[in-house]
Parts: C-alpha cells; sequence; structure tokens
C-alpha cells in the first residue's frame, strides 16, 4: 500500500508551512474558522470556560499590571531595536524584557520587512528587520494572558497604508464590543470594515482575535458565533492585512472598553475617539 504524506494546515499558516517548514509536501489548506474537524479547546467545549470569562475585581486588577507591564517591556525594546537587528535578536530582547519582570512569553513572532508581507505567524528567523517589523506578543503571568502587537515603519509607503485601513477595522470591532452583543455581530461589523477599506474577503486570511483570560483566546470569534459579551470579559482583536495588524488587549465595562495594554511612551493616533497604537518611525 502507497503511503503518503499530507500536511493539513489552515489559511493563516499555509505559506509559512509551504515555504520555510515542509518545503515539497503535499499541503491540505482548511478555512481558519472551520479547522481542525473537532472543536479546538478554544471554542468552549470545555465545562469550566464560560465560567472564568467574566474576570473576578481581582483577576482584573491583576490583568491591569500584567497588561501594564507587558506593554511597557514590548514598547521599550521594540523602540530601540535596529534595522540592522535580526528577528531572532528582537525576539531574545523581548523574552529578556518580559522575564525580567516575570512575564512568561506564551508566543513571540518578529517578522522584518523581508518576511512581513508574506506570514501572518511569522516565528523569528536568521532575516534582517530593515525598514519595517512587526512584534506580536502574548505575556502570561499568574495564568493570565495578555496579547498586543506593535509595528515599525521608517517610510515604508505599503506597510503605512494598510496600518491606516487596519485601524479603521479594528476600530468597527471596538465600537460594537459592549455588553449584550455577541461575538457574531462583532465578527459581522469586521467583516462590513474590511469591505469598507477595500479588502472584503481579507478576514479570511487570518483569525480576528475575540474573548481573551486565561488563554490567548477562550473563544475566538467566528461567523455568527451565539457568546453574549458582558462585563468584566476581557477582548483582543487583532485585525490584519498582510503587512499590517494592530491588537491590544481590552477590558470590558459598563460604561466602555479599558485598553489593559496601552503604553504611554507609544506613539498614539486617535481613531473613533480612542487612543491606539500608531507606527513608530525609527530613524
Amino acid at each position: 500500500m502507497r503511503e503518503e504524506v499530507v500536511v493539513h494546515t489552515t489559511r493563516v499558516e499555509h505559506p509559512r508551512i509551504a515555504e520555510e517548514e515542509a518545503p515539497g509536501l503535499p499541503v491540505r489548506v482548511h478555512p481558519w474558522y472551520a479547522f481542525p474537524p473537532p472543536p479546538s479547546p478554544s471554542d468552549l467545549e470545555h465545562d469550566l470556560t464560560p465560567l472564568r470569562l467574566v474576570l473576578s475585581s481581582r483577576a482584573q486588577e491583576a490583568f491591569r499590571r500584567l497588561g501594564r507591564e507587558a506593554a511597557g517591556a514590548v514598547g521599550e525594546v521594540v523602540r530601540q531595536a535596529r534595522t540592522d537587528w535580526k528577528e531572532c535578536e528582537l525576539a531574545g530582547a523581548l523574552a529578556e524584557a518580559l522575564w525580567a519582570r516575570g512575564i512568561r512569553p506564551l508566543l513571540l513572532l518578529v517578522a522584518g520587512e523581508e518576511r512581513l508581507f508574506r506570514h501572518r505567524h511569522p516565528l523569528p528567523k536568521e532575516r534582517p528587520l530593515g525598514r519595517a517589523f512587526m512584534a506580536v506578543v502574548c505575556a502570561a503571568r499568574r495564568g493570565l494572558v495578555a496579547n498586543l502587537t506593535r509595528m515599525v515603519s521608517s517610510g515604508h509607503p505599503r506597510v503605512e497604508a494598510r496600518y491606516r485601513r487596519v485601524l479603521e477595522v479594528e476600530e468597527a470591532a471596538l465600537a460594537a464590543s459592549r455588553p449584550g452583543a455577541s461575538l457574531g455581530e462583532v465578527f459581522a461589523a469586521l467583516q462590513e470594515a474590511y469591505a469598507r477599506v477595500g479588502f472584503p474577503g481579507a478576514w479570511e486570511e487570518h483569525h480576528q482575535g475575540g474573548l481573551g483570560g486565561y488563554r490567548s483566546r477562550e473563544a475566538v470569534a467566528t461567523p455568527g458565533h451565539p457568546l453574549v459579551l458582558e462585563a468584566g470579559m476581557v477582548l483582543a482583536w487583532n485585525p490584519s492585512l498582510a503587512g499590517a495588524k494592530v491588537e491590544d488587549t481590552f477590558l470590558l465595562r459598563e460604561g466602555g472598553l479599558l485598553n489593559l495594554t496601552e503604553d504611554p511612551f507609544w506613539p498614539a493616533v486617535e481613531v473613533g475617539g480612542r487612543r491606539r497604537p500608531d507606527l513608530f518611525r525609527n530613524a
């Protein structure tokens, strides 16, 4: 009997897997919102998951400290990074800064100019950062996980243009994130926003985020997801286009969203009345 090795992956991971991890092997690509066939652990099949989605006041305070310190560590390192650094150098510096604060880097992704437009989940490589680069961090402490992304550009026109559009998409998600709304309704707002900025199918290229908390994503938003948002939940949306992504972690309150990973030292731009991270423009 003839045997064949086939790599099963999502559209999110496909380019990187085919190019960097398993070149030459046949690949079967699945939509990110329908893979793997059995529900993944972030799809609420575990009985305890719904019980922990609304955080206690103590957990909320711990999350504030985690978000503030993680954002400070990431911002400090990324602002100091030079264009001739390798991606793995930046990842190493980020890990050192986070561990120094008692924060475990659950995930570290770095893409320099060469790989920024090709891979959404770029594992750090021996590639130079160049004129534009991205750092993605999932930072864990005492069980809680804060998610954030920061981007740098020294006048890269394509990155600049796409980042503006990603901010518009994110604003639609943030505006729709209120108590009583469902994850599916927020997801629909994201889909409409992608179409509005000229990229109607881009939501299929990468998951858009969802509920955070004790995992990077406790529940990933998908079309029609019925889960209803409540005050005390944590949200981390990460809309993206090839070459640009924005991401912070927010606490949902009755009066609106509180950005847990805001960095007062990072350059900001106002979008929809909210202070959002701008591109950092290095020398």
